[in-house]
């Protein structure tokens, strides 16, 4: 059955021509990235359709939505759960709502979520730590105004926000150095659940080794980090300090250094990013870098909405993307100090 050109999307082009949304989503835009024979493809579907860009009447729809997306990894890290009620907070006091999904790793359940957001004309969609390439991310920001927390910005439309991850890291090194540590592990999650993985694996490396300390990385799975854990300590020098990506991952490596305290094994220095109620909570006293989520969403918020802004102002000249880190501070409790 056929359909008005009001009705035809991004989605039903792409299944006709038988390429991805995002592909399709370059195309239309005139990316440089879409070889020419392909682009003509696409149009030539879209074209028969009954497609039509209506950029202006697109970035008028979405400016007076009051509704922001939010797309998370998944709902295991309290750190996300924390930067959700955050964001809610700020939006509502801009008389906004966030519309929550979860995408995980499944890149075609993340990309029905969009698609589910895209189609309800949002304000705009703030993804937290989203394992996409930049090129899809880039193609998103061509949709929609687009804004990551925990990554940086691909280029293009995207703005974001996220701690500075090199200073973070120094600061974890150095306080664990100052407890006596002559190498450090850092456990870390599977690749497709945080992609804040990359950059924060990077910047402890290179803080490590300003330091003169090896870094070895083992990756934990989705339900326990116990196993990553010992087999760092099996492999570790005595005195080794541990780094987990998250209060999640450390939580389990407390469960770990327990037992071998018990066994004998003496005092492991261990420290981890977020800061979380998990982190304050006192049979775990964990050191644990805070990122200022308040901060982090009300510039996430903010940039989304002049973002929007703009495009209805001048559809055609859309602002250059801005990143935004944020400081993040290390608070010291037992988990590393003993």
């Amino acid at each position: 059955m056929s359909v008005s050109g009001h009705d035809v999307t991004q989605s039903d082009v792409a299944a006709a021509a038988g390429v991805s949304r995002s592909l399709v989503s370059l195309a239309l835009s005139g990316s440089p990235k879409v070889a020419e024979e392909t682009r003509t493809h696409i149009l030539e579907v879209a074209a028969s359709l009954g497609y039509r860009i209506n950029t202006a009447a697109s970035a008028l729809a979405r400016q007076r939505s009051n509704t922001i997306g939010l797309v998370l990894p998944n709902l295991r890290n309290a750190f996300f759960e924390q930067v959700s009620r955050s964001l809610d907070d700020v939006a509502a006091q801009q008389g906004l709502t966030v519309f929550v999904t979860v995408g995980a790793e499944d890149q075609e359940r993340l990309q029905r979520a969009i698609d589910s957001l895209l189609g309800v004309r949002v304000l705009g969609i703030i993804l937290v730590s989203p394992w996409l390439t930049d090129a899809q991310l880039v193609a998103l920001g061509e949709e929609a105004p687009t804004c990551l927390i925990g990554r940086r910005s691909p280029g293009g439309h995207v703005d974001s926000v996220h701690i500075d991850e090199t200073h973070a890291a120094e600061q974890i090194v150095s306080h664990l150095l100052a407890q006596g540590v002559n190498s450090l592990g850092y456990v870390a999650p599977k690749i497709g659940d945080d992609a804040s993985r990359v950059i924060r694996e990077k910047s402890l490396a290179r803080a490590a080794h300003q330091a003169g300390l090896a870094l070895t990385t083992e990756e934990a799975s989705a339900d326990d980090a116990g196993t990553a854990i010992r087999r760092l300590l099996s492999t570790a020098a005595p005195q080794m300090g541990l780094i987990a990506h998250n209060d999640m991952l450390a939580i389990d490596a407390v469960a770990v250094l327990r037992k071998l305290g018990h066994e004998g094994g003496g005092h492991i220095p261990l420290a981890s990013y977020d800061n979380t109620y998990l982190a304050r909570r006192t049979e775990f006293a964990l050191t644990s870098l805070d990122q200022p989520d308040q901060q982090m969403a009300h510039e996430a918020v903010r940039l989304l909405v002049e973002r929007a802004s703009a495009l209805t102002r001048t559809p055609g000249r859309p602002p250059a993307p801005q990143d935004m880190p944020a400081e993040g501070h290390l608070v010291i409790r037992a988990s590393s100090t003993g």
